[in-house]
């Protein structure tokens, strides 16, 4: 993210802050219990350095209660001294968010000059390896002009020292050039005493230049004209060869392929996905060891009977994880397949006097498996609406199983959408519902438990 300027970098902070939607099918006083928990995150994440978090939920506690909410249906309803209250504690994370965007935006503006300053290094590096690069390239293609040009001397000599062989082929057998390559004298040879005779014995395997008695034979220009070059003027030692063996009249070049250079990685990566300390995904969930121990203990007379029981999960917020510390048990009215909460408003006066937040809850199925019916799902769309890391645990009193379920985006979507109540169907694929991968269980912890029908 330094590579950005540091006022789109807090504009983008501010997307994400409204980056939700009014359901005005949640009661309203959910929204503002989830206002009030806002708060409470962003103070632990600002005391514990995440100043973007603490940004994020600043913001978004502004746009729900100044913006968003008023469009709820069920706001004109909502008490004159309610509103009043927040509208002062608006103004307070209003001055807390102005302090943190100046905080910000300074921050921004140091880690995008080191970035300038990086980002300089790394294109003069990046420049460096190109000219390394570009060097070994020339240096390969100078080597292979040489091999090239020293293939052609070879082959030029080899052409010389055949043309010298045909000659004296020619004359030995007493004929002349061949036609088309330069042009004859005007030469009979005589038959008399100047004649040379063939000797096979004069002659060996090995090459030599032509002996002073054949000054009287016609020159190898006079003969083979100026279409055959005379060996080249450098310094090369004369390569052996077979007399038998006519050399090819073309040679290919050899293929030098060019060395490809190794690369290195430059020090700032453009590839790489920005990383910010604002939370993003899902953020985990720690639950008890002891947590279904101890609801199925106090549960057990309801699930003799058949009968669900309910309880709420509250906890707190710590280094960008949920920590579920207490296990509340609502005043209920439970049934054989559901469950019905009465006493919310005692479970909120617990998380203020605790200073927790709602992190989910958790029921039984005295005769079913896990699984989250149509009413489970509804009750579940309202938590995790407001909370996305919001549990639902489900313990199977038949089966003797926990599961830890949280809906899908599907589920959330299809949920969201439907105006039913109590029992009735829904799609089956996409699943709707899922287990939850962001649940890890610390068995070091032991709940707080507090019954509070």
């Amino acid at each position: 993210m330094a590579e950005r300027e540091p006022g789109t970098r807090l504009r983008l902070l501010g997307d994400a802050a409204a980056e939700f939607k009014i359901d005005c099918n949640i009661p309203i006083r959910r929204y503002f219990r989830s206002g009030q928990e806002m708060i409470k995150m962003a103070e632990v994440y600002h005391n514990e350095g995440s100043l973007e978090a603490a940004y994020i939920l600043y913001m978004k506690y502004m746009t729900l209660f100044v913006e968003k909410l008023k469009a709820h249906r069920d706001f004109s309803q909502v008490l004159p001294a309610e509103k009043k209250r927040v509208k002062g504690v608006v103004k307070d994370v209003m001055g807390k968010t102005e302090v943190l965007k100046l905080t910000l935006k300074s921050r921004f503006e140091e880690e995008h000059k080191v970035w300038l300053k990086e980002e300089q290094v790394r294109r003069w590096e990046e420049q460096r390896e190109q000219a390394r690069r570009d060097e070994e390239m020339k240096e390969a293609e100078r080597r292979r002009m040489e091999e090239v040009a020293s293939i052609e001397r070879d082959r030029q000599v080899a052409l010389w020292h055949q043309a010298q062989l045909d000659k004296e082929d020619r004359e030995n057998r007493g004929v002349g050039p061949p036609a088309g390559v330069g042009e004859i004298q005007d030469y009979t040879p005589s038959r008399g005493a100047d004649r040379v005779v063939y000797d096979p014995s004069k002659y060996s395997d090995t090459a030599s230049a032509p002996s002073q008695a054949n000054e009287g034979l016609p020159s190898y220009d006079s003969v083979v004209g100026p279409s055959v070059s005379p060996p080249p003027s450098y310094d090369r030692a004369t390569p052996s060869y077979d007399r038998a063996a006519k050399p090819a009249a073309n040679i290919t070049a050899l293929s030098i392929s060019d060395p490809t250079p190794s690369t290195s990685t430059p020090a700032f990566d453009r590839s790489a996905k920005p990383i910010i300390s604002a939370p993003t995904g899902l953020r985990t969930v720690m639950v008890p060891g002891d947590l279904s121990e101890a609801f199925l203990a106090v549960a057990k007379s309801n699930s003799d009977r058949g009968v669900e029981t309910l309880g709420t999960l509250g906890g707190h917020l710590a280094n960008n994880k949920f920590i579920v510390s207490h296990l509340l048990i609502p005043r209920q009215e439970g049934k054989s397949d559901s469950c019905t909460m009465e006493g919310l408003e005692d479970v909120w006066d617990v998380h203020d006097k605790e200073n927790i937040i709602f992190l989910g809850w958790v029921h039984t199925h005295p005769a079913y498996s896990v699984f989250l019916s149509s009413v489970d799902m509804h009750n579940q769309y309202e938590w995790q609406h407001m909370l996305p890391e919001a549990l639902a645990i489900v313990c199977s009193i038949k089966d003797g199983v926990v599961g830890n379920l949280r809906l899908t985006p599907a589920g959330m979507s299809e949920v969201g959408g439907c105006s039913l109540t109590n029992f009735h169907p829904h799609s089956k694929e996409p699943p709707l519902w899922e287990e939850a991968s962001h649940v890890e269980v610390d068995w070091s912890q032991k709940v707080v438990l507090k019954d509070l029908r």
